[in-house]
């Protein structure tokens, strides 16, 4: 683990969206051992209950995020020490994940939108495009503001707003690449929820042709099981995506950095 002798981290710095991909996931794989040792038991909970554990599980991770910007490395925390943070970031994480619901509930409707005005399906998916773009680096910037910064909600997000549009581009890219780096991960992460969803699949297909439902007692855990596996993928996944998450914030502020980060 880092100490304050080790080579310190500049977080607040000006950095291509491509920098930030790199060397955030990379520092983040590399700590992830560190990391698993401090955040275990929220990955578990929010692994076997996402709702509401997953907010705490953010928080948890933005609690010694805060830690990195601040000190320019990671220092061996707990649970303990960090139990305000966690309970602030956690609280501001919840206020991100209604926002991610409104997003996803104006998409829906868009997408929804034509059938009731007489269009195709087409035009749907072609507004609700243009819309995920146009609005996709707002919603990146305010996200990661909430998360990163101390100021009030109302705050962050006219900050968030005004960072976002006024690096669109950087945003979007970084948006954009990222998404291309986890699909994959998560297409794998589904493997076993596809196994499962094909079996639902066939076994309703026979009972509609009037066959017996002969699926095994247990399937219904192995189905649950298939889910937290899916989870624990995907969490792990964002707990090292976060770094870099992080470095991009860090790109679009523009504040004195603290002692740590000028001497680094």
């Amino acid at each position: 683990m880092e100490t304050i002798g080790d080579n310190l981290f500049q977080v607040k710095k000006e950095r291509s969206f491509v920098s930030c991909l790199v060397k955030g996931n990379s520092y983040g794989f590399k700590h992830l051992g560190f990391l698993l040792r401090y955040i275990w038991p929220s990955l578990i909970l929010a692994s076997l209950l996402p709702i509401p554990f997953i907010c705490f599980y953010a928080g948890q991770i933005d609690a010694i995020l805060r830690k990195w910007v601040e000190l320019g490395y990671l220092p061996n925390v707990t649970l303990r020490t960090l139990k305000d943070d966690i309970l602030r970031c956690s609280v501001r994480n919840l206020i991100n994940l209604l926002l991610f619901f409104l997003y996803v509930l104006i998409l829906s409707a868009i997408i929804i939108l034509p059938f009731f005005l007489g269009y195709s399906f087409w035009w749907g998916a072609l507004f609700m495009t243009i819309v995920a773009v146009i609005v996709i680096p707002g919603f990146s910037a305010v996200s990661m503001q909430i998360s990163y910064s101390e100021n009030p909600i109302s705050k962050s997000i006219a900050e968030g707003l005004n960072m976002g549009y006024k690096n669109f581009g950087q945003v979007f890219g970084y948006e954009l690449l990222l998404f291309l780096m986890v699909f994959p991960v998560y297409i794998i992460a589904c493997i076993p929820n596809f196994i499962v969803a094909g079996v639902c699949t066939q076994a309703f297909m026979g009972y509609q042709m009037g066959d017996v439902i002969d699926l095994p007692l247990l399937f219904p855990l192995l189905a649950y099981l298939s889910f937290v596996i899916f989870m624990a993928i995907m969490l792990v996944t964002y707990l090292v995506v976060c770094f870099s998450r992080c470095l991009m914030w860090g790109s679009l502020v523009n504040e004195v950095p603290t002692e740590a980060e000028a001497n680094s």
